[in-house]
C-alpha cells in the first residue's frame, strides 16, 4: 500500500492526505460529540435524581410538620376533653374553645383550608373552614393522605387533598383507646412552590400525581398538561423522564427534562467545532489553491520547459514570474543554462580555433611545398651552386646561395615553434639576400633583448613582417631604405615585435582597408579568401589570435612618404611541446 502511494503523483498524494485528514476530523467530531452527549445526559440524570430526592425531602419535612401540628392540636387538653364528652350540651359549651384551637392551628400553615373533627362513630362533631363531608371512613389505621378531592356538589376536581389523623386517649394505658379522627383539608399550592424551586431547566417539568394519576401540582400550570403526555414523554428519546413514588402518601413525583436544553451549551460547543472545522476546511482549500497555483503549476511549467528545451534550445529561457522558491529555482536554472551556453560557445570557439590553426598550418606547409617544389633537390642544387661559386672564387654567389639554403631549411623543418634567436637568425639570412639583391640599397637592422633569445615563439613571424616591409614599403622607394627590427619585453611581461621601415608608406584609406582585413579573421570564409594571398600580415594576425586570443594584438601605423610600423604583442609563454590539434 505504501509502495503504491509513493508511485502516485504529488497532487494525488496531497488530495489523499487531505481527504484522510478530513475523515479523521469527522470521525473525531462524531465520537467526541456522542461521548459528550452521553456524559451530559448521565450527569443531568444524576442531578435530576438528586433534585427529586431533594423535593422528596422537602415534602417529607412538610409531612413531619403537619404530623407535629396535628399531634400538638389533637393531644391538647382541650381537644382531648372535647372528644371525651358524650352529651351534646357540654360540647356546645366547649365549642368556642375548640374553634380557638382550630384557628391557632390554621394560622400555623397557610395552606390549611379547614379542620374537621369526628367521633369514633364517624360523625362530625366540630369543624372549621372547608370540609370533606359529614362522615368519614373510620377508623384509619394511621395517618392517611388522600388524592385530589371532588366537589360533592358539582363533582369537579378541586385543588385540595385531605390528611386523616386518628386520635387516641393517651391517659389510658397500656392499650390505646380510639377517640375519633381529625381531617385536615389542604391546598396543593405549597407543592407548586416546592416544585418550582427544584426546576432544572427552563422547559423542564416537575409533576406531582396522586394515587389516581390526577395532576396535583406541577412547576407550571397543571391545567395545560394532560396525563396522556406522560406516556409520550416516556417513549420519546428527546426527553429524560424519571419517576419517584413517595412512601408516605403513595403519590408519584415525575421529572421530565428535554435533552435539547441539556445539550444547549454542548450545541454551542458543537457549533464552535463545526465552525472550526469549516475554517480548517477553508484553510485546506486555500492551501490547495496556493499549492496548485504557486507550487504545482510553476513546477509543471518548469518541467515542460525542461522537456521542450532539447528541441528549442538556443537562447530560450524560462520566464520567471514568481518571487518564491520556484522563482529562485527558475532563475538558477536560467543562470545554469546561460553558463552551459557560454561554455558550449567557448568549447565550439576553442575547437574552431584548433581547427583553423590546423588548417593554417597545413596551408603554410602546402604554400611552402608549392614554393619549394622539391626541398631536398633545392638544398642539393643550392649547395652545388655555393660550392661552384667558391671554386670559381665568386664569393657573393656562394653566400647568397648558402643564405637561401638556410632559409629553406628553417621554413620547412618540423614544429610550430622556435626560439626567438632562431627567428632572428632566419631574418639575418633573409637580410643577406636582400642586400645582395638590391646592391646594399636596403638594409635590415636587428635589436633584440638578450633575455628573450632563448624564449619560444611561433615560428615564421618576423620574416613575413620584414618581407612585407621590403616589398611594400622600400622596393618602390628610389632612395636607400632601412628596416628596423626590435624585439623587447614590455612592462606587462609581454613580448613585442616592432618592424619599422622608412619606405613609401600608405595613405589613410589604404591603412583602413588593411586594418579591416586584419579584423575579419573570425568571419566565415576567411581562410578560403586569404588562402591565395600568401602568408602576409593577415596570416600572422590570424595565427597569434588563434593561439593567444585577446592577449595578442597587432597594430599598424603608416603615413604616406614617411614609412610604416607594424607592432605585434603576445604573452611570454613556455612552448615546451609542439602544438597538437585533435
Amino acid at each position: 500500500m505504501m509502495r503504491h502511494f509513493r508511485t502516485l503523483s504529488l497532487t494525488r498524494q496531497i488530495l489523499y492526505l487531505i481527504l484522510l485528514m478530513l475523515i479523521i476530523l469527522l470521525i473525531s467530531f462524531v465520537i467526541s460529540n456522542t461521548i459528550a452527549k452521553r456524559i451530559v445526559e448521565s450527569k443531568v440524570t444524576d442531578s435530576a435524581a438528586k433534585l427529586l430526592n431533594q423535593v422528596e425531602d422537602n415534602m417529607g419535612s412538610f409531612y413531619t410538620d403537619m404530623e407535629r401540628i396535628s399531634d400538638s392540636m389533637l393531644y391538647s387538653p382541650t381537644v382531648q376533653n372535647y372528644l371525651g364528652l358524650e352529651d351534646f350540651l357540654s360540647r356546645i359549651l366547649m365549642y368556642d374553645a375548640i374553634e380557638s384551637v382550630f384557628s391557632n392551628t390554621t394560622a400555623l400553615k397557610a395552606n390549611i383550608r379547614g379542620i374537621q373533627l369526628y367521633n369514633p362513630e364517624g360523625k362530625m362533631i366540630a369543624d372549621s373552614g372547608m370540609g370533606i363531608g359529614e362522615t368519614v371512613r373510620l377508623p384509619p389505621p394511621r395517618i392517611e393522605y388522600s388524592g385530589l378531592l371532588s366537589n360533592p356538589n358539582t363533582g369537579k376536581i378541586m385543588p385540595n387533598y385531605s390528611i386523616s389523623v386518628p386520635v387516641y386517649n393517651l391517659e389510658i394505658t397500656p392499650a390505646k383507646v380510639y377517640m375519633g379522627t381529625s381531617v385536615f383539608l389542604m391546598d396543593v399550592g405549597n407543592f407548586r412552590n416546592i416544585l418550582n424551586n427544584a426546576k432544572m431547566t427552563a422547559n423542564s417539568r416537575l409533576l406531582l400525581l396522586d394515587q389516581n394519576k390526577n395532576m396535583m401540582a406541577s412547576d407550571g400550570n397543571p391545567s395545560s398538561l394532560h396525563i396522556s403526555q406522560l406516556e409520550k414523554w416516556k417513549n420519546d428519546s428527546r426527553y429524560i423522564m424519571q419517576t419517584r413514588t413517595l412512601s408516605r402518601t403513595g403519590w408519584e413525583l415525575i421529572s421530565v427534562i428535554p435533552k435539547n436544553e441539556l445539550l444547549q451549551e454542548l450545541n454551542i460547543v458543537q457549533r464552535l467545532n463545526i465552525t472550526t472545522y469549516a475554517v480548517m476546511f477553508c484553510l485546506l482549500g486555500l492551501f490547495l489553491i496556493i499549492f496548485f497555483t504557486r507550487i504545482l503549476r510553476p513546477v509543471k511549467a518548469l518541467m515542460d520547459f525542461m522537456k521542450s528545451y532539447p528541441k528549442t534550445g538556443g537562447e530560450s529561457r524560462f520566464s520567471v514570474i514568481y518571487r518564491n522558491e520556484i522563482g529562485v529555482l527558475a532563475a538558477n536554472l536560467n543562470k545554469m543554462l546561460d553558463e552551459i551556453d557560454s561554455l558550449s560557445k567557448e568549447i565550439q570557439l576553442t575547437q574552431k580555433q584548433k581547427y583553423e590553426i590546423e588548417i593554417t598550418k597545413n596551408q603554410m606547409e602546402i604554400s611552402a611545398f608549392r614554393n619549394q617544389i622539391n626541398p631536398h633537390f633545392l638544398y642539393n642544387t643550392l649547395e652545388c651552386i655555393s660550392a661552384m661559386a667558391i671554386f670559381y672564387k665568386a664569393q657573393d654567389i656562394g653566400e647568397i646561395s648558402a643564405s637561401l639554403s638556410n632559409m629553406f631549411r628553417y621554413s620547412v623543418k618540423g614544429g610550430d615553434f622556435s626560439t626567438i634567436q632562431d627567428e632572428i637568425s632566419h631574418i639575418k639570412e633573409y637580410a643577406k639576400i636582400i642586400e645582395y639583391r638590391f646592391m646594399g640599397k636596403i638594409r635590415v637592422v636587428v635589436d633584440a633583448d638578450e633575455r628573450l633569445l632563448k624564449q619560444k615563439t611561433i615560428k615564421m613571424l618576423l620574416q613575413p613582417m620584414v618581407e612585407n616591409a621590403v616589398f611594400h614599403g622600400l622596393e618602390m622607394k628610389i632612395d636607400s631604405g632601412v628596416v628596423r627590427v626590435e624585439v623587447k619585453m614590455t612592462e606587462q611581461n609581454q613580448v613585442q615585435y616592432i618592424v619599422q621601415d622608412n619606405g613609401y608608406g600608405m595613405d589613410e584609406i589604404q591603412l583602413k582597408e588593411l586594418v579591416a582585413r586584419l579584423r575579419q579573421f573570425e568571419s566565415q570564409g576567411w581562410m578560403a579568401r586569404e588562402a591565395t594571398k600568401g602568408i602576409g600580415l593577415p596570416n600572422i594576425n590570424r595565427r597569434i589570435k588563434l593561439l593567444y586570443g585577446d592577449k595578442a594584438d597587432m597594430s599598424i601605423y603608416s603615413k604616406r612618404g614617411t614609412g610604416t610600423t607594424v607592432i605585434i604583442t603576445f604573452p611570454l609563454q613556455d612552448h615546451a611541446e609542439p602544438l597538437e590539434v585533435e
